[in-house]
């Protein structure tokens, strides 16, 4: 494992920075591939299951989402805060509740198992249920091991682990979908890529726990995490409760639509949030708090110089993304996708203010957001669900696009700076991904087969976004380009 890093008053800002947005592209580049994976087993899925396969298991994850968000009540974040010489105790107690926890949670989803199904009028769910359960001691077992992974910016192993499962989850999903297994196909491949990225990381992380239960500033530990379980609860009700309604009042076949609408959005979007918040909540705990206002305006930066263009280029082109990788029937969840591409967008945005607020143990600021933004999220809900899937879209949107700003201001005067300064870094990608997206409207117009749109609009797109970006935002590109390849700079440098 990587020692940990150095602190912030050994290194310069510049390093800092440079250290923190590096570790996120080449996170990312990883993470991409895994992506892809996914991108690539859900095509193949979706052309061997329904709509309604697809559903029911989308209902079976909406409760085990919730449980997610407690299964380890915050060790895990609360431990790589830790210091060096308490870590070895800290990782022993962390495992030992973590493993409590998991097989707590598999007993309690499997007594809710026949209520649920009740509760969506759908009986697979009480044999589905139980088994998606396994998930949680199986992911227990290597949550320490991820924990210290991602405390030591161990990007190798945390990539390894991640590509094994989405490659076992994949081939054995498609396997089981072509043997006729239906819904039960996708539940077994999920249990499967968990057993196996928690194998992977007890390979490559050398901590071994012992079998007892520990206590060692098991309260401390406690103390820090349980604000963030707070606050990761709330973040799960708030993008799960869309799926709750769909699912009761529209059915399994529209949730079906519903969850493929966003997954593209989530797979090429989302999953910078993910990547960012990895990267970040360690990197920002490094570094010194006065210079913390200038990585949060670096990370804010380079995040919408990758997610912005993405985003704008999946509002443009859904209908041919969607048909292309997932075919006709999937029609009705191009709307849905196109208002989820901003959606995610915005979900991103909300990433760096968080984590300042959670490095400056002010999380409860974001318990503050996120509990009123949920009342409002179910009052909107219960009014537009009846009225379709892209009306539940448009309202999640409009509250996610409300309350990113809101956060936004709070962390820039907790800053000491200018709400405006906060947003100077959107100005330049705003920019080049709005001409970007006039031309992408002209291609999808001028095109009609889907490959075809792609095969040009993605290559044109990128090229007029990155030329007019070279326009108002050239010395930021090439730091960009930089910090994601640091090896051909050297190479050119020699």
């Amino acid at each position: 494992m990587q020692d940990r890093p150095g602190s912030a008053e050994a290194e310069p800002t510049a390093g800092v920075g440079t250290r923190t947005l590096r570790g996120m592209a080449w996170a990312y580049g990883a993470y991409g591939g895994g992506r892809v994976l996914v991108l690539v087993s859900t095509a193949i899925l979706a052309r061997l299951l329904t709509p309604k396969d697809f559903g029911v298991v989308a209902l079976a994850l909406i409760f085990t989402s919730f449980l997610e968000a407690i299964k380890d009540m915050g060790l895990g974040q609360a431990l790589i805060v830790a210091r060096p010489e308490e870590e070895a105790e800290r990782a022993q107690t962390v495992f030992s509740w973590t493993v409590l926890i998991g097989l707590v949670l598999l007993v309690l989803i499997s007594g809710l198992a026949p209520l649920m199904a009740s509760f969506f009028h759908e009986p697979q769910l009480t044999g589905l249920v139980p088994v998606l359960g396994l998930s949680f001691p199986l992911r227990a077992l290597g949550a320490t091991h991820y924990a210290l992974a991602r405390k030591h910016l161990n990007y190798r192993v945390r990539t390894m682990s991640e590509i094994c499962e989405v490659t076992v989850r994949g081939i054995s999903g498609i396997a089981l979908a072509l043997a006729g297994f239906g819904a039960w196909s996708l539940v077994l491949a999920f249990v499967a890529g968990t057993a196996v990225s928690s194998t992977v990381l007890w390979l490559r992380v050398s901590f071994r726990p012992r079998l007892r239960l520990a206590h060692a500033h098991l309260r401390d530990l406690l103390g820090f995490g349980s604000v963030l379980t707070i606050v990761d609860v709330s973040a799960v009700v708030f993008y799960n409760t869309d799926y709750l309604f769909v699912g009761r009042v529209l059915g399994a076949a529209s949730l079906g639509l519903y969850s493929i609408g966003f997954r593209i959005p989530e797979l090429a979007i989302l999953n910078v949030a993910h990547v960012a918040a990895d990267v970040l909540f360690p990197a920002y705990s490094a570094i010194d708090r006065t210079r913390l206002r200038e990585a949060y305006l670096a990370s804010l930066r380079y995040l919408t110089m990758l997610t912005v263009p993405i985003a704008v280029g999946l509002v443009v082109l859904a209908r041919p993304i969607v048909l292309v990788a997932f075919g006709h029937q999937w029609t009705g969840s191009i709307p849905v996708s196109r208002v989820i591409a901003a959606y995610t967008l915005f979900a991103t945005l909300a990433i760096p203010p968080g984590t300042v607020l959670k490095v400056t143990r002010r999380a409860w600021r974001m318990v503050a957001f996120a509990v009123p933004a949920v009342f409002v999220l179910i009052g909107l809900l219960a009014i537009f669900t009846s009225k379709g899937i892209l009306a539940v879209a448009i309202a999640t949107t409009a509250l996610q696009a409300t309350a990113a700003p809101l956060q936004a201001a709070v962390v820039s005067r907790q800053l000491k700076m200018p709400f405006l300064a906060s947003l100077r870094p959107l100005l330049a990608p705003v920019v080049a991904a709005s001409v970007m997206a006039v031309v992408l409207f002209a291609i999808d117009r001028a095109i009609v087969v889907p490959w075809s749109v792609l095969l040009v609009g993605v290559p044109v797109g990128a090229a007029v976004y990155l030329a007019v970006l070279l326009v108002f935002a050239r010395e930021h590109l090439q730091a960009l380009r930089l910090m994601a390849f640091p090896r051909a700079q050297a190479s050119a440098d020699a």
